[in-house]
């Protein structure tokens, strides 16, 4: 989808201590081999603040840099990875709602695994393009993985989680970050690589936690006769693809683009010379140095690489910024940006 008066207007963070990954292994806690071959330095750990409260946080962070009234909100959207927000059963979207912008718009959560932020992106921009000159939307993402539900270091063997929140303020008429194009597909030819062979469970828990996803995937292998490059080949494509067809949309090409942001993934998930081959895309011109610091952040990647590119000031009004996420499923997406505008905004973790 081609966008023509939808900008990033602000966005914030809330991230935790960085633990020191060569620590987990020396407590046991991460495989030698494993980190070694990820090539990560550290994971943000939380300790102190529920999922919900770590949005509130991002969300109040990004409402302070932000140009918009709170009775121009016409949208609250909560996206996460994981899912679970600190409590079964309830909607932690009117939470956040309750306790940033107010209001009566409508609040809603999303889960679309670690596209969940770019996917997100995609219809709040539907629905603030919409709205009235002044429309906006509030958008954030929260994923804590802690035991005894998730093991950050050994549930997935594709990337150590970090624990975080983002938030977006997304609006009509001018921002720091023009929104020129979002790309959501889904492919679900591997859709059972995440969710394995195992029975339905009649409540959370039932078959065991940590939840182990490497043990789903061995199993989905199995049962499917389905090689790893048979799954790795269709997740590159489906990434290239949807770069190619938002930047198609957006009316630029690869030479025009200034930064590359992607999932915060080690490099047994993401090989950048490979990357380099295959896309053209050098890893400087990545968040690969900012992303290997924290760690897997679920559904917020790209909104925390945005958020740093911003209160760093690596990006320049003029520069072409290209968001790219991965979810289960499998899902794809790609949105972008344009900066127009070089914000006085100190980093905050």
């Amino acid at each position: 989808m081609r966008w023509n008066d939808v900008y990033i207007d602000a966005s914030g963070v809330r991230l935790g201590r960085l633990e020191d990954v060569w620590q987990a292994v020396a407590e046991g806690r991460y495989d030698a081999d494993e980190c070694k071959t990820d090539d990560l330095v550290s994971v943000s750990v939380v300790d102190d603040l529920s999922h919900a409260d770590l949005a509130v946080e991002a969300g109040r962070r990004a409402l302070s840099r932000s140009t918009a009234a709170h009775d121009d909100f016409m949208l609250v959207a909560h996206a996460t990875s994981f899912g679970f927000q600190g409590l079964d059963h309830w909607a932690p979207a009117a939470y956040i709602q309750s306790r940033t912008v107010g209001g009566r718009a409508p609040a809603i959560n999303l889960q679309q695994a670690s596209n969940g932020g770019l996917g997100t992106l995609d219809l709040a921009a539907a629905y603030v393009a919409a709205g009235g000159p002044s429309s906006a939307a509030l958008i954030t993402t929260s994923d804590k993985y802690q035991l005894p539900m998730y093991d950050r270091y050994r549930s997935d063997k594709r990337a150590p989680r970090g624990d975080g929140a983002t938030a977006v303020v997304l609006k009509r008429g001018s921002g720091v970050a023009k929104l020129l194009s979002t790309v959501v597909i889904c492919d679900t030819t591997h859709e059972g690589a995440y969710r394995g062979a195992s029975p339905w469970a009649a409540a959370a828990g039932e078959h065991g936690w940590p939840v182990s996803l490497r043990q789903r995937f061995k199993d989905y292998l199995s049962s499917s006769g389905v090689e790893v490059a048979d799954t790795a080949k269709a997740g590159a494509a489906g990434q290239q693809l949807v770069m190619e067809s938002a930047m198609g949309e957006a009316g630029v090409g690869l030479k025009d683009v200034a930064r590359f942001v992607y999932p915060h993934a080690g490099r047994a998930v993401i090989d950048w010379d490979e990357v380099k081959k295959i896309a053209g895309i050098d890893v400087e011109q990545t968040n690969w140095e900012f992303g290997r610091r924290l760690g897997h952040l679920g559904a917020g990647d790209q909104f925390a690489g945005v958020n740093h590119l911003l209160e760093t000031k690596a990006v320049k009004p003029g520069d072409i910024v290209v968001l790219s996420s991965v979810g289960h499923g499998y899902t794809f997406g790609c949105a972008v940006l344009e900066i127009v505008a070089e914000p006085e905004w100190p980093e905050e973790r």
